[in-house]
C-alpha cells in the first residue's frame, strides 16, 4: 500500500480509560441529596453538540461540499465503452494481449486481473503479490504474461494454448528483486528486464530463467527504455548518472555522469526514450532539460520552458522528427529533433491539468492522459485539439492503444480501468 495513506484514527476504549480522572470542579460543593442520582445517557453526538464541537453550519458545509462532488462526478461524460470495476484501490498498471480481446490491470489493492475487453468479465485473478502492482505486461507474442509489485515480487504466467482450458494462464516463473521501480518484454523475444532500488538491471530469458545483471552503481535505476534495435538498453539513475548498455555483452557502451559538461547532477525526476528508427536517444529531467545522445555519447542540450513529467518519440514512419514532452502545469512541447527545435505548444483545454502520459496513436496524432482523468488528442503539427475523451474521475496513470482495432485501455486513481473506441484518426 502507499506510504501516503492517511492514518486511522484510533477508537477510544472510554469505560476501560486508566488516564481519566475525577476532576474536582471549582465554585459551591454538590448538595448531598439521600436519593439516588439519576444519571443522564448522552449520546456521542448530543455530547459534541451540547461542547460547540460539531455546529449546524459545519453540517451544512459538509453537506455542500459532498453534493458538489456528486454533482461534478455526475456531469462527466462517459465515453467508454467498458468500464472494469473490480479494483477496489487506484490501478497503475495496464496492458492488452496483442491478439487477444483481453486486459490486463494492476492495482494498489495488490491483484492484477485478466479481462475480457467485451465485457468486463474477469478471466483470470493474480493474489500472489502482497504489494502495490504497478506493472502487467503480456509479452509481445502474448504467450507470456509477467506482473511486477514495488516490493520487486515479480512472476510470469503462460497463456495456455487452448483457450477453452481453465485456468487461462499458470505460473512458470518468479523472482524477488530489490524495490523494482520498472519493467517491460523486449519487443522481439521473451526476455523481460526490470531496473530498481539496487541500481541494478535485471536480464531474464523465460521460462528459463536464465539471468543477466547490468551492475549498479548505489543509485537507484529510475527509468530504462529499449532501442530501436532491440540491442541496447538506455538507463537513467537518480544521481543523474545515463548510460547505454550492450544487452548482449552486458557492457557500458556509452555514459554520461556527473563530471561530463552536458550531464544533470541529482535529479529528482528523469525519463528517458529512444528513438525506433536511428541510434538517436533521449533523456529529460524534471527541471526541463533535455539531454540528447547517440551511441558516442551526448550531441546537445536544450532546456525546456516547463517541468517535465513524460516524453515520447513520434512514430518512425512520420516524416517530421516530432518529439513531445509533457509537464504537470498542463502543457505539451512538440520539438523537431531534427533541428532541436521547437515547434508548436498544445495548450490543455482545462487549465494547469497536468499531463501524466503521453501516446503516439499515429505519425501526428499525439494522445496525453491528464491529472483531472482527460484523454485529449492533438494534431502534433498545429497543436490544435482533434477530440476528447471523459469519463475517469481522477488521475489517469497509465494506457495501452492497439492500434488494429482502434480500442484505448486506461487506468486511473479513481479504481477504474475503462475501455475506448476511438474516432477516426485521419493522418
Amino acid at each position: 500500500m502507499r506510504q501516503n495513506t492517511p492514518p486511522h484514527r484510533p477508537d477510544f476504549d472510554y469505560e476501560n480509560d486508566e488516564f481519566l480522572e475525577e476532576i474536582e470542579l471549582d465554585g459551591d460543593p454538590p448538595v448531598d441529596d439521600d436519593d439516588e442520582l439519576e444519571m443522564e445517557e448522552v449520546t456521542l453526538s448530543q455530547l459534541e453538540a451540547r461542547l460547540g464541537m460539531h455546529s449546524d453550519s459545519d453540517d451544512a458545509m459538509d453537506g455542500n461540499e459532498d453534493e458538489e462532488e456528486e454533482n461534478r462526478i455526475a456531469a462527466i461524460r462517459d465515453d467508454a465503452l467498458i468500464t472494469f470495476r473490480k479494483h477496489t484501490a487506484p490501478v497503475f498498471g495496464c496492458h492488452l494481449h496483442p491478439r487477444l480481446d483481453w486486459a490486463v490491470t494492476g492495482s494498489e489493492d495488490d491483484r492484477a486481473y485478466v479481462w475480457d475487453t467485451n465485457n468486463g468479465e474477469v478471466l483470470f485473478e493474480i493474489t500472489d503479490h502482497k504489494d502495490t502492482v504497478t506493472e502487467t505486461h503480456f509479452s509481445h507474442d502474448g504467450c507470456y504474461l509477467a506482473t511486477g509489485d514495488i516490493s520487486g515480487e515479480l512472476f510470469v504466467f503462460k497463456v495456455n494454448e487452448s483457450q477453452d482450458d481453465r485456468p487461462i494462464l499458470y505460473k512458470v516463473w518468479e523472482y524477488s528483486m530489490f524495490d523494482m521501480a520498472w519493467m517491460f518484454w523486449h519487443r522481439a523475444a521473451n526476455v523481460l528486464l526490470a531496473g530498481g532500488d539496487s541500481g541494478e538491471v535485471y536480464v531474464w530469458r523465460i521460462p528459463s530463467g536464465e539471468c543477466k545483471i547490468l551492475p549498479g552503481h548505489s543509485a537507484r535505476c529510475e527509468a530504462g527504455d529499449l532501442s530501436g534495435d532491440g540491442k541496447k538498453l538506455l538507463t537513467a539513475y537518480t544521481d543523474g548518472v545515463v548510460k547505454l548498455w550492450d544487452l548482449k555483452t552486458c557492457q557500458v557502451l556509452m555514459e554520461v555522469n556527473n563530471q561530463h559538461p552536458l550531464g544533470f547532477g541529482e535529479v529528482s525526476h528523469i525519463v528517458v526514450a529512444c528513438e525506433q528508427n536511428s541510434p538517436f536517444y533521449l533523456c529529460a529531467e524534471g527541471g526541463g532539460k533535455l539531454l540528447f545522445c547517440t551511441n558516442n555519447g551526448p550531441v546537445n542540450v536544450i532546456q525546456s520552458e516547463h517541468l517535465i513529467e513524460c516524453i515520447a518519440f513520434a512514430p518512425s514512419t512520420a516524416d517530421l522528427k516530432l518529439l513531445a514532452c509533457g509537464s504537470l502545469e498542463g502543457q505539451i512541447s512538440i520539438w523537431d529533433y531534427s533541428k532541436y527545435a521547437l515547434r508548436t505548444v498544445c495548450e490543455s483545454p482545462v487549465p494547469f491539468d497536468g499531463i501524466l502520459r503521453l501516446k503516439w496513436l499515429n505519425d501526428y496524432t499525439l494522445l496525453a492522459a491528464t491529472a483531472q482523468g482527460k484523454l485529449n488528442a492533438f494534431d502534433a503539427r498545429t497543436g490544435s485539439l482533434k477530440f476528447t475523451l471523459t469519463g475517469h474521475l481522477y488521475h489517469i496513470y497509465e494506457c495501452a492503444f492497439k492500434w488494429e482495432e482502434n480500442c484505448l485501455l486506461t487506468v486511473s486513481e479513481d479504481n477504474t480501468a475503462k475501455v475506448f473506441k476511438l474516432p477516426p484518426l485521419g493522418e
